[in-house]
């Protein structure tokens, strides 16, 4: 008797297994684990707050 091809097949005991998926990637956000990085945000930090104060000294002495 030939198969039907319509309709929900029923399960035998000759049918595989279901393939399990592999895991997923794992993508991390934020700082890397390495701090390489961090030594040129600090020198930035620091250039920026001089620049800062530079500015504010200049215009406090402009006030003068």
């Amino acid at each position: 008797m030939a198969r039907l091809s319509h309709g929900p097949r029923r399960a035998t005991a000759w049918t595989t297994a279901p393939q399990s998926r592999p895991m997923p990637r794992v993508v991390r956000l934020g700082r890397p684990a390495n701090d390489n990085a961090r030594s040129s945000a600090m020198l930035i930090r620091a250039f920026a707050f001089a620049l800062a104060v530079s500015l504010l000294a200049f215009v406090a002495w402009q006030m003068i």
